[in-house]
């Protein structure tokens, strides 16, 4: 071994150079030492020589870099390594295919994640009919306070990719179950009959097809701007009393953030002990306040006209309330938005958000000029007449080490005295306001965190988009009001179990409950729902 030669030697030397000063004080002592000293100067010659010979052995190995590990294959995640006579044995992750297989990266990614979700879902949900006196109802026909009702067992799948690339752009794209834009649920045995894709059956696929939620790029380059293009996450700062959170929207986004910090500093400059030893620095002081403030602009496109230019005469529609004739519109639709926003927080005490946003709607498009009327065989998906304040809130702070919030929203439709008129009740433009008000307790971060939350939430009936409002809460209708609990617990930092529950009442007798739901009552009196999940992240 080497390390047990250059041991030796180096002993050997040091003996040598004791050897030679004990010499050097016998001649000192007698010249009739001469002999003896001569033999112990050729002993020394003859260990200096060897010294150099181990110095030049060093030199080279230091030039030479250690031999590469040997390895041998045992399977795909198995490799035995030897090395300086020891055999050791590693895990490694398997191949993509044969061995030796790797991932390869377009050089200018800079970053990428793969992430994904899925959850396991039991849901039940009910309505029942007003107390209107009916004939005794026949298949198919609702009596008075007549439940219809849905019991479900479903599961959802979604797994995105997103990352970086070189010079400040980034990308994302996100596969999803589920064709329908506020849902991405699919029902177990739904699809058993012949005429589902693929001839049905039990355990058929018909349903479970995969489909695009997110496909967006986007530049980050300016300071604190980002701009955003495609089918991409909401960036608006939203509630689930306006805003699906499984809604994708499709079209441009621009956003803006900065952060203000007062208080706080620079770190302390080191300490230095007695004996001249630097001690580390203590923490950086936390900021007394932080205040952030964002804007969020958005032009989305809600129906895209085909084709802007007919052949021939412009089709023509009649609205069903009013009578009026009305050219089909041959121009797309818009949906446009503007947010701004401010965050104070005083950091480990308390913090306050307010984004105060408005929508605005340009044009019916193809699809949604037949106006909103919301009372039953009307058209219940219009987009007429809709301008809408909203003013999304929150304060939260922590009691011990438990987070706890006030949250809540508030939205008003400016023309909503057009949308009730247009709909045939024009002495109705007072139901143009909804709001919500909540309280939340816990947390889901991390194994054994929980949280729960419980709000009240109203909704008029020409307060909102009903294209746009949660399908779970209300069943997606309005002209409801009434309560919502969610409890959640972390199983493990990966898998969360939640329950939800809500139940509404009809606001205003005179109207319907105008809304595409999975509960087909119109109007609805009541609504109750139900449902336990269990989410794996990974």
């Amino acid at each position: 071994m080497f390390t047990m030669r250059f041991i030796s030697r180096a002993a050997g030397a040091s003996l040598a150079a004791i050897a030679l000063l004990s010499a050097q004080q016998l001649l000192a002592q007698s010249s009739s030492e001469t002999a003896r000293l001569e033999k112990l100067e050729r002993a020394v010659e003859l260990l200096e020589k060897q010294n150099a010979e181990l110095q030049a052995e060093v030199n080279t190995l230091k030039k030479h870099a250690a031999p590469a590990p040997t390895v041998a294959s045992e399977g795909k995640t198995k490799t035995q390594i030897k090395y300086d006579g020891k055999t050791y044995v590693e895990k490694l992750a398997p191949g993509l295919g044969g061995s030796g297989d790797k991932w390869k990266l377009f050089p200018a990614i800079t970053e990428m994640e793969l992430y994904g979700d899925m959850r396991l879902r039991y849901e039940y949900r009910g309505g029942r009919t007003d107390d209107t006196p009916v004939a005794p109802p026949g298949p198919g026909v609702a009596g008075t306070h007549d439940w219809q009702e849905r019991e479900r067992e479903r599961y959802r799948l979604r797994l995105g990719l997103r990352g970086t690339l070189l010079d400040d752009w980034f990308f994302g794209v996100r596969l999803e179950t589920s064709a329908s834009a506020r849902s991405t649920n699919v029902t177990f045995g739904d699809d058993t009959s012949s005429s589902s894709p693929g001839g049905g059956g039990p355990f058929a696929k018909g349903s479970d097809v995969v489909y695009v939620g997110q496909a967006y790029g986007g530049y980050n380059g300016f300071p604190g701007i980002t701009l955003t293009a495609g089918r991409m996450p909401n960036p608006f700062v939203t509630t689930l009393m306006v805003w699906d959170p499984d809604i994708n929207p499709e079209g441009l986004a621009e956003q803006w953030k900065h952060t203000f910090t007062f208080g706080g500093g620079p770190p302390p400059p080191a300490d230095y002990s007695k004996d001249g030893k630097a001690v580390a620095a203590g923490p950086v002081p936390e900021p007394f306040l932080k205040l952030d403030l964002f804007a969020n602009f958005g032009q989305f496109v809600y129906d895209d006209s085909n084709p802007e230019n007919p052949i021939g005469a412009r089709p023509t529609t009649t609205q069903p309330i009013t009578g009026e004739t009305q050219l089909v519109p041959n121009h797309d639709a818009f949906l446009l938005g503007w947010q701004i926003g401010a965050k104070l927080e005083f950091p480990h005490i308390l913090y306050f958000q307010l984004t105060p946003t408005l929508y605005n709607y340009t044009g019916n498009g193809d699809t949604f000029n037949i106006h909103f009327s919301g009372d039953p065989d009307g058209n219940q998906t219009g987009i007429n007449s809709l301008l809408v304040f909203d003013m999304p809130a929150e304060i939260g702070w922590k009691v011990g080490k438990i987070p706890m919030r006030i949250f809540g929203d508030f939205a008003v439709n400016l023309e909503a005295d057009d949308r009730a008129e247009a709909a045939g009740h024009s002495g109705k433009g007072g139901d143009r306001y909804a709001y919500q008000i909540g309280l939340g307790i816990g947390q889901l971060k991390k194994k054994h965190d929980w949280e729960i939350d419980a709000w009240w939430q109203h909704q008029d009936q020409y307060a909102l988009d009903p294209n746009l409002v949660d399908t779970d809460v209300f069943d997606s209708k309005l002209n409801l009001q009434g309560v919502a609990v969610r409890v959640g617990y972390m199983l493990s930092d990966a898998v969360g179990f939640n329950l939800n529950w809500a139940y509404a009442w009809r606001i205003d007798d005179a109207l319907g409950t105008g809304g595409l739901g999975d509960i087909s009552i119109n109007p609805m009196d009541q609504y109750q729902i139900f449902q336990a999940d269990l989410n794996f992240k990974f």
